[in-house]
């Protein structure tokens, strides 16, 4: 292999890939290429290693007595910390056939002296390893600006007024349809009234009762919804103006403000919000409610950490539910009902739309006559503002998933006492969130879960026990099991999720802890004192990065218009992203393990 080769092997391995152009050309030089047959032993235990090895063809096994810790394969290498440290904790053996590169101890450690990001990368825990990915992921995928037009952005609705009516009534109007601003039509003229124009009148104590015409700005400058926003950016600047009149083929449809234009730089959250908050009917719901996916594309591509992400998009989507319920349920239903979200809508892990899981407590003895039509349309809506329907039929159009309180009340009864069941409908049930009318049906609801439970020990064993319906993804030599009829792709909410996820709320519900969000229900039981503050740690970590991975799989299928799912390619993620996912997967059968201890699970038939 040649030198030019060698620096471009070494320049794609993390951290190798944090050194300096001098420092590479070091590397390149110092390193010499090995063989080693199967079955020779590398590294001995309370050995003092010599060098670092680099893999370039081959498996080596690391072990601990008769115990295996890791594998190492192509473009791994090891065993740096028993250089750092002066003596090795463990055995390395060579499993495959080995052509490694050999980088000098003293060479290795001038680095670290040096060095200080290649340094950081064998001190640091998995929480820092993230962010080392999210910054390189940051440099590579900042959403482009440069070629996003005016109908990307938030365009606010047109509100006209005749310029002969009375201030008075203009701010009637701005308050009634949540504006900022009125456009004032002025014989053929177009001018502008905003909030800042009423504040700067009454300080000169102009009447209230004078034409609103008087104090509109006119020559309004207009831009079409096809240009460029960094153009309508410097119109603005250029002009000291905050407003544009935006058109399509020559009509008024709208004015972009400044304020929006700047959010829009950062992220799409407050145009969201904005839409959804002045959402008059469902189609104009059904706009901000697409839009999130946009949002959320900004926020990946920014480099957002996932649990940020989870939050925004979660408190957005209950706003849609919550607007959406107003549309469609009469007063005297949002009284007497309760509507709540569940599964990942309600334990706030939701990012894209996935499965409708939602259902409705009735307040007892209250009756709807066309509460069927109304369960109805807000499923159907659901379908089209892009959520689609629950397979297993948990919506508020089943019968089953919308009752008095009393018939949840029996049904909760009934998935104590059959514990020897899935128990599938109750683990939905456990992250149920209240959306819109009154939560207390809910809290109601749940407080009489816990009153059943009690210490039902065997209850919460037959709970905890899907926590290990599936085979983690990870083989013997810590290589990925991938499913070949899937295109060697591996469903990590399965593998890996799930596992943390439902194990998680077993020992919520245990705790009879309140909180639905998983990260929150770690925490709390991190308080509590039932996981090791340390393993919660890399728990939270875990569960994150592989949410995040999940998303960016998932992005990228709807890039190319295909259905996105839970199914991952492993190949294609780089050297860093396959490591920390297997480290995320080793921690997911550290979980299974303690899931098994706590709840004696191995005692189960």
């Amino acid at each position: 292999m040649s030198v030019l080769e060698q620096k471009a092997f070494i320049s794609d391995i993390p951290p190798f890939n944090q050194l300096l152009s001098h420092e590479v050309e070091a590397v390149a030089d110092a390193m010499d290429i090995a063989y080693f047959k199967k079955g020779e032993q590398l590294i001995q235990q309370d050995s003092s290693p010599k060098a670092l090895y680099i893999i370039i063809k081959g498996i080596v096994q690391e072990t601990y007595g008769d115990e295996m810790v890791s594998a190492y394969v192509s473009q791994d290498s090891f065993d740096a910390m028993s250089l750092l440290e002066g003596k090795s904790k463990n055995n390395f053996t060579v499993q495959e056939e080995l052509i490694c590169y050999v980088l000098p101890k003293e060479i290795f450690l001038i680095l670290i002296q040096h060095n200080e990001l290649f340094k950081e990368f064998y001190y640091q825990d998995l929480s820092k390893r993230l962010n080392v990915l999210l910054e390189q992921r940051n440099s590579k995928e900042l959403a482009s600006f440069m070629v996003a037009k005016i109908k990307d952005t938030y365009v606010h609705p047109p509100v006209f007024v005749d310029a002969n009516i009375s201030v008075y009534e203009a701010v009637q109007t701005m308050t009634a349809r949540k504006a900022n601003f009125v456009l004032v039509k002025n014989n053929n003229d177009i001018g502008i009234v905003t909030d800042k124009d009423l504040r700067d009148m009454v300080l000169k104590r102009y009447s209230i009762d004078d034409p609103v015409g008087n104090i509109a700005t006119y020559n309004l400058i207009s831009m079409c919804c096809k240009d460029f926003l960094l153009h309508a950016l410097l119109v603005m600047l250029r002009h000291s103006i905050k407003h544009l009149l935006i058109k399509k083929d020559n009509l008024v449809i709208g004015v972009l403000e400044q304020i929006d234009l700047l959010s829009y730089l950062s992220n799409h959250t407050r145009l969201v919000a904005v839409q959804i908050d002045r959402a008059e009917n469902k189609e104009q719901l059904k706009v901000a409610s697409q839009n999130m996916t946009n949002m959320v594309k900004s926020f990946q591509a920014s480099g957002m950490k996932i649990g940020y992400m989870m939050q925004w998009v979660n408190e957005l989507n209950l706003q849609v539910f919550k607007k959406l319920y107003s549309f469609v349920a009469p007063s005297e239903l949002l009284e007497n009902s309760c509507l709540i979200v569940m599964g990942s809508e309600g334990r706030g892990e939701q990012i894209l739309k996935t499965d409708q899981d939602n259902a409705m407590i009735l307040r007892d003895g209250f009756v709807y006559e066309g509460l069927e039509n109304i369960t109805k349309e807000l499923t159907e809506t659901l379908v089209d503002f892009g959520y689609p329907p629950c397979p297993g039929k948990i919506m508020v159009n089943n019968s089953r998933w919308c009752q008095p309180l009393k018939n949840f009340k029996a049904q909760i009864f009934e998935w104590v006492i059959e514990s020897q069941e899935p128990l599938l409908d109750l683990a939905i049930f456990c992250d149920a969130k209240a959306v819109a009318g009154d939560e207390t049906l809910l809290k109601k609801a749940k407080q009489y879960l816990y009153d059943r439970l009690q210490d039902n020990q065997a209850f919460f064993s037959y709970f905890a026990k899907p926590t290990l319906s599936f085979e983690t993804p990870l083989g013997f030599f810590t290589t990925f099991i991938v499913d070949r009829s899937k295109e060697d792709q591996l469903d990590i909410k399965k593998g890996g999720i799930f596992p943390i996820v439902h194990g998680v709320r077993s020992l919520a519900l245990e705790h009879k802890i309140t909180q639905t969000n998983t990260l929150k229900r770690i925490k709390y039981l991190t308080q509590k004192g039932i996981i090791d503050k340390a393993f919660a740690a890399d728990l939270i970590e875990a569960l994150a990065f592989m949410i995040s991975i999940r998303l960016y799989f998932e992005l990228e299928k709807m890039k190319q218009g295909e259905p996105y799912n839970n199914y991952i390619n492993p190949s294609q993620l780089n050297k860093l992203e396959r490591d920390l996912l297997k480290d995320s997967f080793k921690i997911v059968n550290d979980f299974k393990k303690f899931i098994i201890y706590h709840f004696k699970l191995d005692r189960l038939s």
